[in-house]
């Protein structure tokens, strides 16, 4: 397997009169897996008939919301696990802090041991022109995966 990358210039506004550009590796998709393929593929794999599937994934994401609605973790094996989260604004006070300071809600994935397997053994490419260029760590090429350190989400 191997992770693709392309080169993203993006500008960072510190304040308004400072804008800086920069360029960083932004990830590219090889496409998207609809529901129904998953549970096609599921199929394929395990000979459990598709709507079967579609009923044991539809329960699991239901039992997951009541638990993660209240507040809880859930932990999946060597899938991973699912906990809810907040991203809030930091105030200077602690008496200005309370729930208008959240802005966003959102529910956060934790890979579990196979899905870090998977990517630590994953090669990194450089794609576009019609090219792809591999630049794992074995040819004396940038690694970008294995650095410790993670660009940040342009899109985010």
């Amino acid at each position: 397997m191997s992770l693709r990358y392309k080169k993203k210039k993006i500008v960072l506004c510190f304040d308004k009169e400072n804008k800086v550009e920069k360029y960083v590796a932004a990830n590219v998709l090889a496409g998207s897996l609809n529901y129904k393929k998953l549970c096609n593929e599921v199929n394929q794999r395990t000979g459990i008939h598709r709507s079967m599937v579609d009923v044991v994934l539809k329960g699991l994401q239901d039992t997951m919301v009541s638990f993660l609605e209240e507040g809880f973790s859930v932990k999946l094996d060597e899938f991973g696990s699912f906990r809810p989260a907040i991203n809030a604004e930091s105030q200077d006070k602690e008496d200005d802090v309370n729930a208008h300071t959240i802005i966003r809600r959102k529910i956060v994935f934790t890979p579990g041991s196979k899905f870090k397997a998977m990517l630590g053994g994953a090669s990194v490419e450089l794609f576009g022109d019609g090219a792809t260029i591999t630049e794992d760590g074995d040819n004396g090429g940038s690694s970008g995966g294995n650095s410790g350190g993670e660009a940040p989400d342009p899109a985010a």
